[in-house]
């Protein structure tokens, strides 16, 4: 999933460092070395060992020994001080972890470092939630108690994505720890660094075996599902990859959590706040170089105020800087690989094959960017594309946006539903009747009216459709780290 407003803006911060710094964390057991490349460049950062499988079959003993003699006896208020204390990690490593998803993820410099204030805060948000109270008590009769309660579910899997490697890996570790679980985390292939980061810095506060990292693409994540002592699994990634998760830890009967792809649409009225809207949508399919599960990547607009609209889209987005991470001039940096360069490359030409009006900024004439030999693309609007082409059907992950243009009310939410994904959607209009109209009817687990983005940690997200399921969070993701259990007590009623 996902990105927030909160986290496009700039940061206030001090001086990051300018290069990468590679953390010396004793490696998983692996031999096969894992090229780690700088997406704004192309060259390798370094080697990072895949982990084989008597590497995860260790790491999940020690999270299961850790989970079983240490962690789910751990008072919630200890829990809670220790998440404390990796909070405050995080920020006094603000720098150097900025610095590693600049380097290996190709961010901006301030939107890196806003993202790892925003990784402290939820957990600081999640270490106030293991204190809170789970559980009912139920009438009964004399002689007995009757309660439910929250218990945790054991040894967690969070197999994290590329696009955020740092923020929604902690999203998935901080809600799991707060609740008793243990976690094997997984960071993406291309951008291991800022984890490898993180579980060294949490090895300094929590008890041993509580974090354990290990590392690899498909093949580590399968051992994980198939593993018998991971008791649940969480995923954020393509919905293709989610899929064969959920195949994978059904003979097991093992619950997941599953964040997953997006195509999601930006509704414009004639009558709304045109000028706001269009910052909204050029954020929208730009930030984090369009690398983001709620990215809205389709506008649907009035066509009473289709060009001029698309206009103002294209004027805004045109003016964005994509350039190196490391100059605070840079808007957009590199997408995280030459392949999905190459993927948004081609959905464009064949987009304009099948007569869609391409839009690039001025001066432009390809959707490519030769800058550094990295993988940088420019931002691209994609006018009438037919509705059965990749530029409209497919989660791109690259800052392309697809337009189509609208007669009534009904088109509208015919042309947001287009669309297998249920993630995201926004909708912009001074029509408080028509705001509520849609608010109910579309399909999306997230809906914004006259904004785009908004997130915070206290709030519960989720997908619909072939977005997935489970809540990231908020206060229900206890719902997903640990399994309600209902307790008769009988006892003497005195005499």
């Amino acid at each position: 999933m996902t990105t927030t407003e909160r986290t496009l803006g700039p940061a206030t911060t001090g001086p990051v460092a300018t290069g990468p710094a590679v953390t010396g964390l004793p490696d998983a057991g692996g031999t096969a070395r894992r090229p780690v490349l700088d997406p704004a460049t192309g060259r390798v950062l370094t080697h990072v060992p895949d982990t084989d499988g008597p590497g995860v079959a260790d790491a999940v003993a020690r999270a299961d020994t850790a989970f079983r003699t240490v962690w789910a006896d751990t008072s919630a208020a200890r829990r809670s001080q220790l998440l404390r204390e990796l909070g405050g990690l995080l920020r006094e490593d603000r720098d150097h972890l900025a610095a590693l998803e600049r380097g290996n993820a190709g961010k901006p410099t301030a939107r890196a470092a806003a993202e790892v204030d925003f990784a402290a805060d939820v957990v600081d948000w999640f270490a106030a939630a293991a204190r809170y109270p789970v559980g009912e008590t139920h009438p009964a009769g004399p002689g007995m108690r009757t309660y439910t309660d929250r218990v945790p579910v054991g040894v967690c899997a969070a197999i994290c994505p590329n696009n955020y490697p740092l923020l929604l890996a902690v999203w998935k570790i901080a809600a799991a720890l707060a609740y008793g679980n243990t976690v094997v985390v997984k960071p993406a292939p291309e951008t291991p660094l800022s984890v490898r980061r993180l579980a060294d810095n949490a090895a300094h506060v929590l008890p041993p075996g509580v974090l354990t990292a290990v590392h690899g693409g498909a093949r580590t994540g399968r051992l994980l599902c198939e593993h018998a002592d991971v008791a649940m699994v969480s995923f954020t990634g393509s919905t293709a990859a989610g899929r064969e998760v959920a195949r994978r830890c059904a003979d097991g009967l093992k619950p997941v959590s599953l964040e997953l792809g997006g195509k999601s649409p930006v509704v414009v009225f004639r009558d709304a706040d045109l000028d706001a809207a269009a910052r909204a949508v050029v954020a929208g399919f730009t930030g984090n170089t369009g690398q983001m599960c709620v990215a809205g990547t389709r506008l649907i607009v009035d066509r009473a105020v289709h060009e001029e609209f698309v206009a103002r889209v294209a004027e805004l987005a045109g003016a964005l800087c994509v350039g190196r991470p490391e100059d605070p001039r840079t808007d957009l940096g590199p997408l995280i690989s030459r392949a999905a360069a190459d993927r948004a490359d081609r959905a464009v030409k064949e987009a304009a094959e099948r007569g869609a009006r391409v839009i690039l900024p001025p001066g432009r004439r390809e959707v490519r960017s030769d800058l550094d030999g990295g993988f940088y693309v420019h931002p691209v609007i994609v006018d009438g594309a037919p509705f059965d082409t990749r530029a409209w059907r497919e989660e791109l992950f690259a800052p392309v946006l697809s337009v189509a243009a609208f007669d009534t009310d009904a088109q509208a939410l015919d042309l947001a539903h287009d669309t297998a994904y249920g993630l995201s959607a926004s909708v912009w209009t001074s029509d408080t009747d028509r705001a509520e109209r849609f608010t109910r009817a579309l399909r999306a687990g997230m809906v914004w009216v006259n904004t785009w983005g908004d997130t915070q940690e206290t709030v519960s997200v989720s997908g619909m459709g072939q977005s997935g399921y489970g809540r990231e969070l908020g206060i229900h993701a206890v719902e997903g780290y640990t399994r309600p259990r209902a307790v008769w007590v009988a006892h003497r009623t005195g005499r």
